[in-house]
């Protein structure tokens, strides 16, 4: 039995998630041989109040699944901060056991949590690193990290992008009415939506054809305020979360994606732009650059540059035949490096040379369903 670890386990709103959803989902319905079950360390509903009994019940079923052998490996997806503290007694526990650990990062912020940390903590992250049997990161800014920082600790660190989803074919976009820009995550500071909002409201973007379709939980109130003030509460809509379905259809019926975040992983929002072949600005954070290609596929701006992203976005809203140079280059991206097929391959053989055997079992103890491409591995020195 394989065990994965997740914060939220599939149903957590955000890119994490939806990653964890997707393999799992893609898992069960091509390879109904690989027993498997989600963990949930933090709780579906995000709440962190609740989130130490939901970890307390994680941490019970685990020590009780590797007190009877049941498990072959654990996959532990981590972030950064508190979920460092929580997964760190996930793979402690696991190596008391002796259960091989895949330890999965996605954290934006883990570098600067171990560049700013006291070093007590630091010397923690470091062990738990080399309790590790192989990290998986999502791009190569995040190999050199892990390798550089933390050097033989990382036995084995893996490049495996994430995957999304996507339609068979690009939807029709007739490029008649105000072009539809899209911003689809979370609405907190380091997403960048302060930024995006004062770069629509720039003398270059306001008086120019667009409106903005603002998707994501968090704090709506702050930007619906800040839209208020500048003007753009005509031109903004707020939906709130929305679930797999609502995105694809906001998806599909935008024509540019922005994504103006100041930190990232490897952002699920512009491969399920990419899938859907939209025209993508976004800030060159974490793995972004191994997924676009500045001019090609998508346009980049310097995170938190209001002036840059009023100029990109200027530069998208009055020129369709650059969103659909760029549609066109982000499509064929997404088609030919990030097809979830290859990654479920991939990760197989991360789970085989982990401990994982193929001596199958009955069907897999969690379903859902996706598909997407691309995956490197690099092993340390």
């Amino acid at each position: 039995m394989i065990y994965i670890v997740s914060p939220g386990g599939t149903r957590e709103k955000g890119g994490m998630g939806r990653i964890v959803d997707n393999f799992t989902s893609d898992l069960a319905r091509h390879n109904p041989e690989v027993r498997f079950e989600v963990i949930d360390t933090y709780g579906p509903d995000a709440n962190f109040r609740r989130m130490p009994f939901h970890f307390a019940l994680a941490m019970l079923k685990l020590c009780g699944c590797f007190l009877l052998g049941r498990a072959q490996l654990v996959h532990v997806h981590m972030a950064e901060y508190g979920s460092v503290v929580r997964k760190g007694a996930v793979v402690l526990l696991a190596a008391l056991f002796r259960v091989p650990v895949v330890l999965h990062l996605h954290a934006g912020r883990f570098p600067e949590q171990v560049q700013t940390s006291h070093p007590a903590l630091r010397w923690a992250i470091t062990r738990l690193i080399g309790l590790a049997s192989e990290i998986i990161v999502l791009g190569e800014y995040w190999r050199t990290f892990v390798m550089e920082t933390f050097g033989e600790h990382a036995r084995r660190v893996t490049v495996l992008h994430n995957a999304v989803p996507g339609p068979d074919r690009v939807p029709e976009r007739t490029g008649e009415g105000p072009v539809h820009i899209l911003f689809l995550g979370r609405l907190i500071k380091l997403k960048g939506i302060h930024v995006l909002l004062d770069a629509l409201a720039a003398e270059d973007c306001k008086g120019r054809p667009w409106r903005l379709t603002i998707a994501g939980d968090g704090d709506l109130e702050t930007y619906r305020t800040q839209a208020a003030a500048l003007g753009l509460a005509d031109r903004v809509t707020f939906t709130g979360w929305l679930d797999q379905p609502g995105c694809r259809r906001l998806l599909a019926e935008a024509d540019v994606l922005v994504q103006p975040s100041m930190y990232e992983g490897l952002p699920m929002a512009v491969l399920e732009a990419m899938a859907h072949g939209l025209a993508i600005v976004a800030t060159p954070v974490g793995s972004v650059p191994d997924a676009i290609e500045d001019g090609r596929s998508g346009l980049f701006v310097p995170p938190g540059n209001t002036a840059a992203l009023a100029n990109a976005l200027t530069r998208v809203i009055d020129d369709a035949e650059l969103r659909r140079t760029l549609s066109e280059g982000a499509r064929e991206r997404f088609m030919r490096s990030f097809d979830i097929a290859v990654y479920r391959e991939r990760l197989l053989e991360i789970y085989r040379r982990n401990g994982w055997t193929d001596a199958a079992a009955p069907a897999p103890t969690h379903t859902h369903a996706a598909p997407l491409k691309s995956v490197t591995e690099r092993i340390a020195p």
